[in-house]
């Protein structure tokens, strides 16, 4: 997290001004105040949180918050929340390993979309639907298409390409199999129809929701990376 406002000096007002944070995600301070079982104060701000990934998504975009990430040291009485700690890349925003690469192929954009770089934005705001912050959107993705197939290309753990596969705009989204082409087939020749990924998304929700142990730190983690 950024540094607290002034008026916070003591570890316990540090941990009142986290728990009112993680309060505006989860609409109670009790709730809150036992999610959190780690804090940091007096060099480094951030605090540890066992919460599921939906609510996550929602506390990264709040204001104060630069990075939320798995907690892969829970076990660890001593936290690591030096700048060092934070590496950058799609680790952070899911499970480590649990990424994939996939091709979205997507319709026409409509009027007003004419650059690249306005096509780009297109497909930010795109995944943003489905992260629910644009910053993670740029970062996850790593090739564009704009000027005759549309799509893109992006790393992403299998129920957010679900989730993606069910937003208006997106006609496919499969394992990108040429991920280390530069040549991507966004014709759609052999398009895996969208549905699949759609129905498991459907199902998915049926299933219990599982809680993550999530570290949030205070350095910002987020580039986007060039093609």
């Amino acid at each position: 997290m950024e540094a607290p406002p002034q008026g916070v000096n003591s570890k316990q007002e540090a941990i009142e001004y986290y728990v009112k944070t993680l309060q505006r995600v989860l609409g109670n301070e009790k709730d809150a105040q036992m999610c959190i079982y780690d804090a940091s104060w007096d060099t480094h701000f951030g605090f540890c949180c066992d919460i599921d990934h939906e609510t996550s998504q929602k506390l990264a975009c709040l204001p104060g918050i630069l990075s939320v990430k798995p907690d892969e040291d829970f076990s660890s009485v001593k936290k690591d929340y030096r700048l060092s700690s934070v590496q950058s890349g799609s680790t952070l925003l899911f499970p480590l390993g649990n990424t994939k690469h996939w091709l979205v192929r997507m319709d026409k954009p409509g009027i007003g979309v004419v650059t690249k770089a306005q096509m780009v934005d297109y497909y930010v705001q795109i995944l943003t639907k489905v992260l629910g912050n644009e910053k993670d959107a740029q970062m996850c993705i790593y090739h564009v298409s704009w000027q005759f197939n549309f799509g893109f290309c992006c790393e992403l753990d299998e129920q957010s390409a679900r989730n993606l596969a069910g937003v208006p705009g997106v006609t496919s989204v499969e394992a990108d199999k040429s991920y280390d082409l530069e040549n991507k087939d966004y014709a759609g020749n052999d398009i895996q129809n969208s549905k699949d990924l759609s129905v498991s998304a459907e199902a998915s929700q049926i299933t219990p929701t599982k809680t993550k142990k999530l570290f949030c730190d205070w350095l910002s983690f987020y580039n986007l990376r060039k093609p």
